[in-house]
């Protein structure tokens, strides 16, 4: 059964008609609840070097650290707090965190769920995707992705999570489509990605206050007149929270980064032969140097500049109401949404006024 919802035909929400005496809010219900999927998989990208922050730090702790590696409320560090949450989502084997060069020293990898794949250099979330992509490609290629960046404050993390189901679900349904969950804001703020919302998808929705949207256009970092405009009319944060097909999320890569697409090819082919069993001896010298040779030559490259801003089209954005979101890249911008949900930091808190 096909919804009409302005969507393009390849692009509609379909899912099957529930049985007799089984309502459709109920389906999705049961659909959410139950068990989870077994072909979801969470991609953490923690590759960010935090230089917004590097001041800070360097007061702080006496050296530079990147804020996910950083404790800056609770005994948790953020790339702990996203792990976790990834866990609860689709457990620990299916989690892969892909982290900068060097980035070893701020965690102990031993302890950390899933795979970690220590990128030979940085060069944006482009290739951090592609690369976490190729990862789970090689076990799994009609898989659903749900792709988290490590440092982002996110409270209640229960709520949180129910959104993150209902984006994964929702692109499980739209295999046409990326899922973005989409952030209320409450200020007109230039430092953020901003995603301008258009035909409500009423017949997918789960409650009054969410349902999804298409996108109609993506504006990254605007002007400060461009940002109270955006607040204005409504537009949601761009999270850069996302649920998507692998399948999709392959050819948009082809599409629109071909020459750096295909590079990591060489990477799902040697996950996916014998060569890429990591107890194999000398797996981890195969491994690295297999990296050094899909990284020559890749330049950098933004996810969203790249790829999303010129595909609008082929993303939905899911709002997400009742949740405290915040990149936290700048030291104030921490110290404001810890005073206001009254959380005791663990950083001094004259270090949160740095600019």
């Amino acid at each position: 059964m096909q919804f009409r919802t302005g969507l393009t035909p390849c692009a509609r929400m379909e899912f099957c008609v529930p049985g007799r005496g089984v309502s459709r809010r109920r389906a999705m219900e049961q659909g959410e609840s139950g068990p989870k999927g077994k072909k979801r998989w969470v991609i953490v990208l923690s590759g960010g070097e935090g230089e917004r922050l590097r001041a800070m730090t360097e007061r702080w702790l006496g050296a530079h650290r990147p804020k996910q590696y950083c404790t800056f409320v609770g005994s948790r560090t953020m790339l702990e707090h996203t792990l976790d949450r990834a866990v609860q989502l689709v457990g620990a084997d299916r989690v892969v965190t892909v982290i900068g060069r060097g980035h070893r020293a701020f965690v102990d990898t031993s302890t950390m769920p899933g795979k970690v794949i220590e990128q030979p250099v940085n060069l944006d979330t482009a290739p951090g995707i592609l690369l976490g992509m190729a990862y789970v490609e090689a076990h799994e290629q009609d898989a659903t992705a749900l792709i988290f960046p490590s440092d982002h404050f996110i409270s209640p993390e229960k709520r949180f999570l129910q959104h993150v189901d209902r984006a994964a679900l929702l692109a499980e349904r739209l295999t046409g489509r990326l899922v973005l969950l989409g952030a209320y804001p409450d200020r007109p703020e230039t430092e953020f990605g901003w995603i301008e919302p258009g035909v409500s998808a009423s017949s997918w929705s789960w409650s009054s206050r969410q349902v999804a949207h298409e996108v109609i256009s993506f504006r990254e970092k605007p002007s400060t007149m461009e940002a109270i405009d955006c607040f204005a009319r409504g537009f949601l944060w761009n999270t850069m929270i996302i649920g998507a097909r692998l399948p999709l999320l392959r050819n948009l890569a082809h599409a629109y980064l071909p020459q750096v697409a295909s590079r990591f090819e060489k990477m799902r082919k040697f996950w996916a032969t014998e060569s890429g069993i990591s107890d194999e001896p000398g797996f981890v010298e195969q491994e690295a140097l297999a990296m050094l040779e899909t990284y020559q030559g890749v330049p950098r490259g933004n996810f969203s500049r790249a790829i999303l801003q010129r595909c609008p089209q082929a993303t939905v954005v899911l709002p997400m109401g009742d949740v405290e979101w915040s990149d936290w890249g700048k030291p104030e911008r921490i110290g404001e949404t810890l005073q206001r949900l009254s959380k005791p930091a663990t950083v001094p808190l004259e270090y949160l006024t740095v600019g």
